[in-house]
């Protein structure tokens, strides 16, 4: 309990130091406000934008001729001299930005820019840059990306010009329409902050995920280097990292690295992700292996055919390449459902692994069932988003929403109950190590205790003959001595030290180095029946702790009495193994007396958790006078 304050403490300081931490962050996945203009927009739905283009001067000059043209109401502007004409758009900028910044989208056009009349961008540099003599051509590609120009700090008061190409074979219209690319005047900085921010959403969980990655890799080597090669924690890695390889995948620049690809990256590695966790599930499902193993083909098989289906070397686009192309969503989903229901099972079955799952997993449903619950009066929009998505996908039987929200609940979960598993395996490992250590010292104690033993009975066994001379001697001279000088050998013989020596090489060690340190003490030891078999259906450091926490406790409470006493009777009786230790107690009036400190309390506590698995009425705890007894029945 002296401990308790400071473990608050310390969990007060970390936590207190992780908010700021958190806030550094994820401060940059947040952009700056983007304050921007809409300098020149097409209408919406067939609507005029803006009337006239809002400032805009459209037209055409040939050597310093220029021919305004004219404006259709809804975007277009008429009256080129040719098809295939390079025409220009232009308004004085009155807009104020920071580090200003033009983006026009233009997908096929090429472009050139001019402020007071000076370039300050072209597509075409080997042309004849200059307004009325430019003869830009269309591009043979599509762009990615829209053009973006910066502009000089003192744009201010300027006039923008822009020069467009137009297609000398494409069909405008036979008034030969034109089409002014949009043109948006903005931030900068704000952009640059869109680019960190897109960037930092991306990476931050995919860093996360191979920090992941990496811990599970550590726990499969640590395994392997104490002789466990498990690929529990292989498999999951594997899930993680698709998890990790999806995010990448969903990046606004992954395109440009890789490419267009016929299929969906994002969703085959987030079906790869699930698949390979419903395999982490079924290596630990011994009970309900076959359940975790039909959900995992399942999943396996369905996403294995949707993206066969979607190179387009199976099937043509049509109904039922939609129905293989999304099945996915629905196995993934019913595949989760199943092994979530299988981890309750499991649970209440006494599964470590699917207790430390199925409580995270319960956990997590509840706060985030109160998370949405309170969101309704103060964020109603993502309350009535969440609910549509998931109405949604019942009405669509697409449950690509719930499959995200029940596979972040199984993740998190899952990994929940990995760290606890690990954590128990180093706490098993630690203990193991510490009663191996122990077994270490105590049998060196005993053997110590058995070397003293046989000097003892040598020295009385050397003595033997001249005892017997002397009482030959006594009995016929002086009778009346014998019987002193009998008690006399008698107390020579009960300071010999107790050996056991049963059929439990465990119990002998642990025995016979617990009661030379008895002795030591000056305890008087004493053995009734000394028998165990060779197994016990407890492991070897539960065996440990059990005679060890009772020996203890017995050699404590003993060294303090007025008559020193330890006496041990275990034995074998009706399919059982019964084992009793009384010791001595100070009497309750003594100055001995001492209050049960928290090693004993502490003590106390572990017999009676390794006991409890036996039953209640299997550990017996008395005192009668100064007489201690603890009897422990195991089932055999």
């Amino acid at each position: 309990m002296k401990q308790l304050p400071k473990l608050i403490a310390a969990l007060f300081l970390a936590v207190l130091l992780c908010i700021p931490a958190v806030f550094a962050v994820f401060y940059y996945t947040q952009p700056m406000e983007d304050v921007s203009y809409e300098l020149f927009q097409f209408a919406d739905d067939g609507e005029e934008y803006w009337n006239g283009g809002d400032g805009w001067t459209v037209y055409t000059e040939e050597a310093g001729r220029q021919t305004e043209l004219v404006a259709n109401g809804i975007g277009g502007y008429t009256g080129l001299a040719y098809s295939g004409q390079t025409f220009y758009y232009s308004k004085e900028l009155t807009e104020e930005s920071d580090s200003p910044m033009l983006k026009i989208d233009a997908a096929n056009r090429t472009v050139s820019v001019f402020l007071d009349g000076k370039i300050i961008y072209t597509d075409c540099p080997e042309l004849d840059n200059r307004i009325g003599y430019l003869a830009l051509p269309m591009m043979e590609y599509d762009r990615s990306e829209p053009v973006t120009v910066s502009l000089p700090p003192d744009y201010h008061g300027k006039t923008l010009t822009i020069a467009q190409s137009t297609a000398a074979s494409e069909k405008q219209g036979d008034d030969g329409t034109v089409w002014p690319c949009e043109v948006t005047l903005y931030c900068g900085y704000a952009y640059e902050s869109g680019l960190i921010a897109s960037s930092a959403r991306t990476m931050i969980p995919a860093v996360l995920l191979f920090s992941l990655l990496l811990f599970l890799l550590a726990v499969f080597i640590w395994n392997a280097s104490q002789g466990a090669f498990t690929a529990k924690p292989l498999v999951f890695a594997l899930a993680v990292l698709f998890q990790m390889c999806g995010i990448l995948s969903e990046a606004d620049f992954f395109y440009q690295y890789f490419g267009t690809l016929p299929i969906d990256l994002t969703d085959m590695f987030f079906h790869f992700s699930v698949g390979a966790f419903l395999l982490f599930l079924t290596l630990y499902a011994s009970r309900l292996r076959l359940l975790f193993a039909a959900a995992t083909l399942l999943q396996w098989i369905s996403v294995l055919l949707s993206f066969s289906i979607q190179t387009g070397k199976f099937l043509e686009y049509g109904d039922l390449y939609v129905f293989f192309m999304n099945l996915p969503q629905i196995t993934g989903f019913l595949a989760l459902a199943a092994a979530l229901t299988g981890t309750f099972i499991l649970w209440k079955r006494g599964v470590p692994f699917f207790r430390h799952m199925g409580q995270t997993a319960l956990f997590l449903m509840i706060g985030y069932l109160l998370f949405l619950a309170v969101s309704i009066p103060i964020l109603p929009d993502y309350a009535a988003s969440v609910f549509t998505r998931l109405a949604q996908g019942v009405i669509m039987l697409l449950p690509k929403f719930a499959l995200t929200l029940l596979w972040n609940l199984c993740l998190l979960s899952g990994l929940a109950a990995v760290l606890f598993d690990f954590i128990e395996q180093v706490s098993r490992r630690r203990t193991e190590l510490e009663v191996l250590s122990s077994k270490n010292r105590l049998a060196l104690e005993s053997y110590e205790n058995l070397r003293l033993q046989s000097e003892e009975v040598m020295m009385l066994r050397h003595d033997t003959v001249k005892h017997y001379t002397l009482l030959h001697t006594m009995i016929k001279e002086n009778p009346e001595q014998v019987s002193g000088y009998l008690e006399e050998l008698i107390g020579q013989t009960k300071r010999i030290r107790p050996v056991i020596s049963c059929r439990n090489q465990t119990l002998n060690i642990l025995l016979n180095g617990k009661l030379g340190m008895a002795k030591a003490k000056g305890i008087e030891t004493e053995i009734d029946r000394c028998d165990a078999p060779e197994k016990l259906p407890l492991s070897e450091p539960e065996l440990c702790s059990l005679i060890l926490n009772i020996l203890d406790n017995a050699i404590n409470a003993a060294s303090v009495s007025q008559k020193p006493l330890i006496r041990l009777d275990f034995h074998c009786k009706a399919q059982h193994f019964v084992f009793s230790c009384e010791n001595s107690v100070p009497d309750k009036t003594s100055d001995n007396i001492k209050t049960p400190t928290p090693e004993h309390r502490y003590g106390l506590k572990i017999i009676r958790q390794i006991m409890k698995r036996f039953g209640d009425n299997m550990l017996s705890i008395e005192q009668t006078g100064n007489i201690y007894r603890i009897t422990a029945v195991i089932p055999l």
